[in-house]
């Protein structure tokens, strides 16, 4: 059992959850979170829909999608050597559908894209890659931080302040209701 991945996966899911208990009470964290939109977008030449999300963080310095990998070195080395589904392809459909989903009028009619224009502002949504295994090499094109998870509370809470506390909370709100 201990070797399975799915029980390793499962350490490192608890221990990002316990970095990221550090964060003051202004900082709202969704585990397990399955977000669909209405209907399908293109994102890389792919159709998308839904995406899983280990780990949601909203707070003072904005929204985070995190997700969590607790790879073997050897692992780590035959995913970028034969270059399938990277952490990075992971994590950038699952922050750009998070981002529609927060800014789903920015893509409506005319009459919602005025309002979005006006009203709201567009809400900024961050990526990170949190390690808990062997470390996963840094790209920088894919704009996705990669943090060692005893690192991750310190990282989110050095980000400059962009939402005020009621809009974390409106944030977390809308995004509570598709924890799984």
């Amino acid at each position: 059992m201990k070797s399975t991945n799915e029980y390793k996966g499962a350490i490192g899911e608890l221990e990002v959850i316990k970095n990221l208990e550090n964060l003051s009470e202004s900082y709202f964290l969704l585990n397990d979170l399955f977000l669909e939109l209405d209907e399908y977008i293109t994102f890389q030449g792919s159709k998308l829909k839904s995406a899983q999300i280990d780990h949601l963080v909203v707070g003072p310095t904005g929204v985070y999608v995190i997700e969590v990998k607790n790879w073997s070195y050897e692992y780590i080395q035959k995913v970028f050597r034969e270059n399938s589904y990277t952490p990075y392809d992971q994590i950038q459909r699952s922050s750009y559908l998070t981002y529609r989903y927060l800014n789903n009028l920015k893509y409506g009619n005319m009459l919602q894209k005025i309002y979005f224009r006006f009203a709201k502002g567009e809400i900024k949504v961050r990526s990170i890659i949190a390690v808990t295994g062997a470390d996963i090499p840094y790209i920088k094109e894919k704009h996705t931080a990669v943090v060692r998870s005893n690192e991750l509370s310190d990282y989110i809470k050095t980000g400059y302040q962009i939402l005020s506390p009621d809009e974390a909370r409106e944030i977390a709100e809308k995004l509570s209701y598709r924890v799984l």
